[in-house]
């Protein structure tokens, strides 16, 4: 594999930096982007982090069907499986908190 294929890409998109391509359709990656950025918007994110992350996955159950999982932070890992069509990964430059989100059954 060459150095050009390792490399981990991203592409901005409202104010964050998605990890790409994301396996998710770009109505739902908009809407978890917004209400994400909502959710973290005036929040400390140490203090808050399970609030945030509560307020997305509780937005998500509700409008794109149960069981959506959302880990928050700043430096994390994780080996998940997950719905086809239904992962991304971001980051909010502004405040450098990263997003994974994905569905699970």
């Amino acid at each position: 594999m060459s150095a050009e294929e390792s490399e981990v890409k991203t592409k901005p998109f409202r104010g964050a930096q998605v990890l790409w391509p994301p396996d998710i359709p770009d109505d739902i990656l908009e809407d978890i982007v917004t209400v994400s950025a909502d959710a973290l918007n005036g929040k400390n994110f140490e203090e808050e982090g399970v609030e945030i992350a509560r307020i997305v996955k509780q937005h998500l159950d509700e409008k794109w069907d149960p069981y959506w999982h959302v880990f928050l932070g700043k430096s994390f890992g994780c080996h998940a499986v997950h719905e086809k069509k239904r992962f991304v990964y971001f980051t909010f430059e502004e405040s450098n908190i990263s997003f994974l989100i994905y569905k699970a059954s």
